[in-house]
């Protein structure tokens, strides 16, 4: 089993202006998250990896409310 096989949370953060960003884990997408002001929600999905960096989620992205 490749690390394609294995599915990966992948992170981001919607600023109230709709702009996203990514970060490469939850740690640093929730202490980033002020930084984008009153509005900004986190979110984050399921992702697996394939050949060429080829991402597939099958549940999209979720809101993070907790």
């Amino acid at each position: 089993m490749g690390l394609e096989d294995m599915p990966m949370d992948d992170w981001k953060i919607r600023s109230a202006a709709g702009k996203e960003y990514a970060f490469d884990s939850e740690e640093e997408a929730r202490q980033a998250l002020p930084e984008y002001g009153d509005g900004a929600t986190l979110w984050k999905r399921r992702a697996y990896r394939g050949i060429l960096h080829l991402t597939m989620s099958p549940g999209g992205w979720k809101e993070v409310t907790d």
